[in-house]
C-alpha cells in the first residue's frame, strides 16, 4: 500500500507513473525508438523512487530475477537491446493499472452497484456461496478489484473462521476465474503479449464458458465437501434490486467493455492502451454524474485525478515483479535455445495431454512458492513455443489463463490473496497455504479436463 500522504501532496513518483502512461499512449499511434526508451527511463526511475518502500519478500524475488536477466543478457552478447526489451514490455501491464484504477473510486458511490451489493450479500446461508462467486465474477470481470472490494463485507462480518474461510474462498475463486476470459484482468494482457499471434476474441469465448465450469464445479465442492452445517444466519430477507438499479448496473458493465473493444478494432491498438484511453474520460464523466447538491463537475473532476495519481505509487510491487518479470523472460529467451528445449521435451513428453497436464502442475506448485504467474507465462512461452511443442496457440493460451486464475489463489504473494488477508484478518499464507488449496486442486482438474476435452473436440 502507499504511504500516508496528506491530501494535496503528490509524490514525484507519482508524476512519473502518469508521464510513463502518457508516452505509452503516444507511442502506441506514433511509434517511435525514443519513445520506447523514454518509458524504460521513466519505468526506472519510478522503481528506484518507490524501491525503499516494497516489501523485502518482492524486493528478493524482483532483485533475483533482475540479476539473472542480466547475466543472461551478457551472455547473449547484445545486453542492451536485451535489456531495453524487457522494461519497455513492462509498459502495457502498468497502463493497464492506470486505467483500472480510475474505475475504483466512482464505483464506491455508485447506487446501483452498491443496490446489488447489498442484494447479493443479503442472501441466505443456502444460496450465499453462488450468489457471492457468481455476482463477485460479474463485478470483477469489468470492475477488476473495485468489484472485488464491493462484496467483501459479508467476509469482514463473519466471526466464524470457518464460515469466514469458505466465503473469502468463494469470493477470490468467483474474481480469479474471471481471468478466463476478461480484457479487464492482467492475466489475459500477459496472455496475449506472451503469444502475440492470439487475439482476445479467438480466446474469450472458451476463456468465458471454461469460468462457468470452474465456478459450478466449485459451488458443488463446496456444497458436497467443505460445508459443515451453515455459514451463519442472515437476519431479514434478502435486500431486493430495484430495475432501474440493475438497468444501471448492466449499463455500466456493459457500456464498458463495449468502449473498449469497439475502441481495440476502430484504432488497432492493444487493450491496455485502448482502457487507458476509455477508464479517465468514463470514470470522470461517472463520477460527476455523483455529485452532490454543493458540489459541481469541476470540482468531481479535481477530486477524482487527484485520488487516482496518489494511488499510483501503490503499484510499486506489482510493477517490480512484472518489469523483472519481463527482463527475465527476454533474457532467457536470447539464451536458451528454444528449438533444442522444445526438442527435449517432446522426447520426454511426447504426448501432447501429458505436456498440458505438466504445465498446470508446475504452474500451481510455482505460485505456491511464490513465484508470480507473470513469471511462469513469460518463461514458458518464451523457451517453449506453442508450435514447437505440437500445441495450437489458442489451447496454450486457454490453458494458461486457466492456470493464472487458479494459481493466485494458491500464492501466499498474490494480489489478490494479499487483499483477501486484509479483509479477512488472516496472514496470506494462512490463505494461500491452508484455505485455498483444496478448491484449487478441484479447480485445476476442472481446468485441465476443460482444456483438453476442448482440444480434442476442435481437432
Amino acid at each position: 500500500m502507499a504511504p500516508t500522504l496528506p491530501k494535496d501532496s503528490i509524490p514525484l513518483s507519482a508524476w512519473i507513473y502518469v508521464s510513463l502512461c502518457m508516452v505509452t499512449i503516444g507511442d502506441a499511434f506514433l511509434p517511435a525508438p525514443e519513445l520506447k526508451q523514454i518509458s524504460a527511463g521513466l519505468i526506472v526511475v519510478f522503481l528506484l523512487l518507490e524501491f525503499r518502500h516494497i516489501p523485502m519478500p518482492q524486493k528478493i524475488s524482483g532483485l533475483v530475477l533482475v540479476a539473472l536477466a542480466v547475466i543472461a543478457a551478457a551472455v547473449s552478447g547484445d545486453w542492451r537491446a536485451v535489456i531495453l526489451e524487457g522494461i519497455s514490455r513492462s509498459r502495457v501491464f502498468l497502463v493497464l493499472f492506470f486505467a483500472i484504477t480510475w474505475l475504483q473510486f466512482p464505483v464506491k458511490e455508485s447506487p446501483s452497484l452498491n443496490a446489488v451489493q447489498a442484494n447479493i450479500v443479503s442472501q441466505p446461508p443456502g444460496r450465499r456461496y453462488l450468489y457471492l462467486t457468481f455476482g463477485v465474477h460479474i463485478l470483477g470481470s469489468v470492475l477488476n478489484l473495485a468489484g472485488l472490494s464491493l462484496l467483501t463485507t459479508i467476509v469482514e462480518r463473519q466471526k466464524e473462521l470457518r464460515a469466514k474461510r469458505r466465503l473469502s474462498v468463494a469470493l477470490m475463486q468467483g474474481f480469479t476465474a474471471a481471468s478466463s476470459w476478461s480484457p479487464f484482468y492482467i492475466g489475459m494482457i500477459v496472455v496475449l503479449v506472451s503469444l502475440p499471434g492470439l487475439t482476445w476474441i479467438e480466446i474469450a469465448p472458451a476463456g468465458a464458458l471454461m469460468a462457468v465450469c470452474v465456478l459450478f464445479a466449485g459451488w458443488a465442492f463446496d456444497r458436497l465437501v467443505l460445508r459443515r452445517g451453515r455459514a451463519g444466519p442472515v437476519t431479514g430477507k434478502p435486500q431486493p434490486v430495484s430495475n432501474s438499479h440493475l438497468t444501471a448496473t448492466i449499463f455500466i458493465l456493459l457500456s464498458l467493455v463495449g468502449l473498449a473493444m469497439t475502441l481495440v478494432e476502430v484504432t488497432g491498438t492493444n487493450i491496455p492502451v485502448t482502457l487507458a484511453i476509455i477508464g479517465p474520460i468514463y470514470a470522470l464523466i461517472w463520477y460527476a454524474s455523483q455529485r452532490g447538491k454543493t458540489e459541481n463537475s469541476l470540482e468531481r473532476y479535481q477530486l477524482l485525478s487527484g485520488d487516482v495519481v496518489r494511488y499510483l505509487p501503490g503499484y510499486r510491487n506489482e510493477a517490480l515483479i512484472f518489469v523483472a518479470a519481463n527482463m527475465f523472460g527476454a533474457g532467457i529467451a536470447a539464451v536458451l535455445p528454444s528449438g533444442d528445449m522444445s526438442a527435449a521435451l517432446n522426447d520426454l513428453l511426447p504426448w501432447t495431454d501429458a505436456k498440458l497436464v505438466l504445465l498446470m502442475v508446475t504452474f500451481v506448485a510455482a505460485s505456491a512458492m511464490g513465484l508470480h504467474p507473470v513469471i511462469m507465462v513469460l518463461s514458458v512461452s518464451a523457451v517453449f513455443p506453442p508450435a514447437a511443442l505440437g500445441i495450437e496457440d489458442w489451447v496454450l493460451g486457454l490453458a494458461f489463463l486457466g492456470a493464472w486464475g487458479v494459481s493466485t489463489m494458491v500464492s501466499p504473494f498474490s494480489g489478490t490473496t494479499l487483499f483477501m488477508s486484509r479483509v479477512a484478518g488472516v496472514p496470506g499464507h494462512t490463505i494461500g497455504w491452508r484455505w485455498s488449496p483444496p478448491m484449487v486442486i478441484m479447480s485445476i482438474t476442472v481446468v485441465t479436463v476443460f482444456v483438453i476435452v476442448l482440444r480434442h473436440l476442435s481437432s
